[in-house]
Order: C-alpha cells, then sequence, then structure tokens
C-alpha cells in the first residue's frame, strides 16, 4: 500500500507541480502584458510631454526672436531719431558760433575804426597845436 500512496504522492506532487508551472507561466505571461501594455502607455505619455516640451521650447524661441526684433527695431529708430536730433544740434552750435565769431569781427572792426578815428583826431589835435606853438614862435 505504500507504493500505491508513494505513487498517488507522486502523481500528486507532478500534478501540483504542473499546474503550479502552468499558474506561474500564466502569471508570468499576464505580468509581461501588462509590463508591455504599461510600458507602451507611459511611453506615449513620454513622448506626448516630450513633444509638448518641444512645442513649449519652439514657441518660446519664437516669442523670444519676435520681441528681440522689436526691440531692435524700436533701438533702430531710436538711433535714427537722436542722430537726426544730434545734427540739427551740431548745425545750430555751428550756427552759434558763426554768429559769435561774425559779432567778435563786428566789434573788433569797430574798435579799430574807432581807434583810427581817435588817433586821426590826436593827430589833428597835435598838429594844431604844433601849428600854434609853432605861429608863436615866429612872431
Amino acid at each position: 500500500m505504500s507504493n500505491i500512496n508513494d505513487l498517488k504522492a507522486q502523481k500528486f506532487a507532478e500534478t501540483e507541480s504542473r499546474r503550479y508551472e502552468t499558474e506561474l507561466k500564466t502569471v508570468k505571461t499576464e505580468g509581461e502584458r501588462a509590463y508591455s501594455s504599461e510600458s507602451k502607455q507611459k511611453e506615449m505619455e513620454l513622448k506626448k510631454m516630450r513633444e509638448d516640451y518641444e512645442s513649449r521650447i519652439g514657441n518660446m524661441k519664437n516669442e523670444q526672436e519676435r520681441k528681440l526684433g522689436e526691440i531692435r527695431q524700436k533701438q533702430s529708430r531710436t538711433m535714427t531719431e537722436e542722430s537726426a536730433r544730434l545734427k540739427t544740434e551740431i548745425e545750430n552750435l555751428k550756427k552759434t558760433h558763426q554768429d559769435q565769431v561774425e559779432e567778435i569781427k563786428v566789434s573788433q572792426q569797430n574798435e579799430l575804426t574807432e581807434m583810427n578815428e581817435s588817433h586821426t583826431k590826436s593827430l589833428a589835435n597835435s598838429r594844431e597845436k604844433f601849428m600854434k606853438e609853432n605861429a608863436k614862435w615866429k612872431t
């Protein structure tokens, strides 16, 4: 009887072993399927996140380029305006300088004329005094 019990026990062990292996295989397969499915889903999410990230970066770059373009245009306009203003200012300074030079020339010319007139009068007065003194000595 022990032979029969040993055979039964052996068959039972083999059956349990096969059932365990089948169940293990089934669980393993289901786990792999679940892992594969979850992995694909997460890969898709990652891909979507990367695409979204790249899109945001592209949009930010475009926005920065647009703003940079606007700043450059504004700077260019400001430079043009400032150049025009500087040119006008320089012209005004040159005109003012030229007017001052002309004023000084006229002033110096008037001063020279006055000096010449004063000198001429002094010479005339000296000549008259000389003539009077000369006339006194001749008489």
